[in-house]
């Protein structure tokens, strides 16, 4: 039989497909995360926000500090 690997983004998606899987008897295991895929888990999302701020601000729809600003600020 084939193995399907699901990494759900929030615990709302991990809910969901635990009741799937329960519903559709499934066999399922759970993998706890080792720190280094929580650390690396942690840096891609910091990215992914950026990324959508960076998005945000050239639609327009936010204002972002140039360096020297938030510099000033410290």
């Amino acid at each position: 039989m084939q193995t399907i690997i699901v990494q759900p983004r929030n615990q709302e998606e991990f809910q969901l497909v635990t009741q799937l899987m329960k519903r559709m008897n499934i066999k399922s295991t759970i993998a706890e995360e080792t720190p280094k895929q929580k650390k690396k888990r942690e840096i891609l999302e910091s990215l992914e926000r950026s990324v959508d701020e960076m998005n945000a601000h050239l639609r327009g729809e936010i204002q972002l500090k140039s360096a020297d600003d938030f510099l000033d600020e410290l």
